[in-house]
């Protein structure tokens, strides 16, 4: 580990390496359900090499687990040290495939330590002057020993809005999820939340962020009591975007019915929440009710990915090959209980217009990432730090970007 404060060269090196990064425009050459800069098939055809080195050993379609028809694919890794199985959604099966095999590949990032870490104590690297991250204005777990004079390991990353080098808290960047764990952990809540890979650096920052900003907000709702409110289930009629039409058409063709609520929360970039549930199904034949969950700075993207995550949800769970599905999280996809309140919801009149949501549709991604942190300075955000992850021999870009007055809940990942 490095035990030196952050050196002029280093500061140098990270500066030089995200100003060239936003630099460039980044088009988004691909936009089926999704903005990239190539195609699922492209994104497939460079990454395929880094799948033997990050021990992804098979890669299934297992669409047709369900009768809903939406691509589900997942990638396997059976020596990962977090998740084995990776689950991956998407309009069409490449999509599908893309989505697995990358959130393994920046899984496999995460867990494999390759970065340049610090061990000191929060309140010597802010004495030494050292930007850093305060441990208590991020999530924290339930058993946390976090204490200023704690020694800890700390990784370095960019302020986005800072516009400079930051010590971030290690244990909110890794995914090496073995026990027991290393001194000074036990600290922050450690998860995959804000981890993204993509293209390039500046496209898998956006998706980072995006995800940082849907999960805020569904922790929002649920403490405001609004997650399943009807003021904010939108009315089906109107949703206009044709695939995400196509979307709810097979669910509706499969039998299943899909709520959706528009969750956008003050910092105004769209969230979307829906549940698939069949509340009709026999007792002897149950089959799961799922949620999904999307942001993206175009709505239609948004809801495009609640409404596939729900669909790999429920895959998923037929499948019953995720690591992270105990018994606990098992029983809530077949509670009862939860069931019949998701019939009253059902009954409920929609009051929103899928139009209500803001909609913000750039021509690049460097456009996506300032528009998205303006959004975050105007709600009081003052530090978006994003470790790169991305092994320069393998070429995948990844990213966790970690943001302090964003919330999660480990559960909901």
């Amino acid at each position: 580990m490095e035990e030196n404060p952050i050196s002029g060269s280093a500061t140098e090196e990270i500066s030089g390496r995200w100003a060239a990064a936003r630099a460039q425009p980044i088009g988004k050459a691909y936009r089926d359900g999704t903005d990239r800069a190539v195609s699922p098939a492209t994104t497939l055809a460079r990454v395929s090499p880094a799948m033997a080195a990050a021990g992804i050993t098979r890669v299934a379609n297992v669409t047709g687990m369900d009768r809903i028809g939406i691509p589900v694919w997942c990638a396997v890794r059976p020596a990962s040290r977090s998740l084995t199985v990776s689950q991956g959604k998407g309009v069409t099966g490449d999509a599908a495939k893309a989505s697995a095999v990358m959130e393994a590949l920046e899984l496999w990032h995460a867990e494999t330590h390759h970065l340049p870490l610090r061990y000191d104590t929060h309140r010597a690297l802010a004495a030494r002057g050292e930007t850093v991250l305060d441990p208590m204005t991020l999530v924290r777990c339930p058993c946390s020993e976090y204490a200023a004079d704690r020694p800890m390991r700390w990784a370095r990353g960019w302020d986005l809005i800072g516009g400079r080098p930051a010590w971030v808290p290690y244990e909110a960047v890794h995914c090496d999820w073995r026990v027991p764990v290393a001194p000074g952990d036990h600290a922050v809540q450690n998860g995959s939340n804000g981890l993204a890979s993509g293209n390039s650096l500046l496209e898998a920052t956006v998706h980072a962020l995006c995800e940082l900003v849907e999960r805020d907000a569904i922790v929002a709702a649920q403490d405001a009591g609004d997650l399943l409110a009807a003021p904010r289930m939108v009315r089906p009629e109107t949703i206009a975007d044709d695939s995400c039409r196509d979307l709810l058409g097979r669910f509706r063709h499969a039998g299943v019915d899909v709520l959706v609520w528009d969750l956008t929360s003050q910092i105004g970039v769209p969230v979307f929440n829906c549940l698939a549930v069949e509340t009709d199904t026999p007792w002897y034949h149950p089959l799961p009710q799922t949620q999904g969950s999307g942001c993206h700075p175009r709505r239609a993207i948004a809801l495009s990915r609640a409404l596939t995550e729900a669909a790999q949800a429920r895959a998923t769970v037929i499948v019953g090959s995720r690591d992270d599905i105990g018994r606990d999280r098992q029983s809530w996809y077949f509670d009862p209980e939860q069931r019949r309140a998701v019939g009253d919801a059902v009954r409920d009149r929609p009051r929103r217009d899928y139009g209500q949501a803001p909609d913000i549709d750039h021509r690049t991604v460097n456009e996506d990432l300032d528009w998205l942190l303006t959004r975050l300075t105007a709600a009081g955000i003052g530090s978006a730090v994003v470790v790169d992850l991305t092994i320069a021999e393998l070429g995948v870009p990844v990213v966790k970007a970690v943001v302090p007055g964003l919330r999660w809940r480990p559960w909901e990942e």
